[in-house]
């Protein structure tokens, strides 16, 4: 799935607030057991492209998915960029959620995520923001 779409963006809710920052995430393949997805504010994204710096980084080691049915997960998140520990989790469980790759995942999440891949003008950040709300 996240070859197949390796951008998208996740809302982060914000306490005391009705709203949701939202995040862009981007993933990368360096290697073939590792996989690492980069987070950052869409703000930023959208102001500074290519060039913007992640808030948080989570590198994905696969080198036990056949034998064991295990991938090890390594996450940074960079001090003074926003974010804390406990919202990058909240990001790392969208992900999850949204990424998936289980039977019986919830098809309007992957509808979404199909939607913002392919450029879908019907996407919309409220249905988005609908879903992760439903993942807690």
């Amino acid at each position: 799935t996240a070859r197949k779409h390796p951008h998208f963006i996740l809302p982060l809710p914000r306490e005391g607030s009705s709203g949701a920052e939202i995040h862009f995430l981007q993933w990368s393949f360096p290697a073939l057991d590792t996989a690492t997805v980069v987070f950052t504010h869409l703000a930023e994204y959208k102001l500074r492209g290519e060039f913007s710096q992640p808030h948080t980084t989570i590198t994905m080691h696969l080198e036990l998915v056949e034998e064991k049915g295990l991938v090890l997960m390594q996450g940074q998140v960079l001090e003074g960029r926003g974010v804390n520990v406990e919202e990058a989790r909240w990001l790392v469980l969208c992900l999850q959620k949204f990424y998936g790759g289980e039977e019986g995942d919830d098809v309007s999440r992957r509808r979404l995520l199909e939607k913002f891949s392919q450029g879908d003008e019907t996407f919309k950040v409220e249905e988005l923001v609908d879903e992760a709300e439903k993942i807690v």
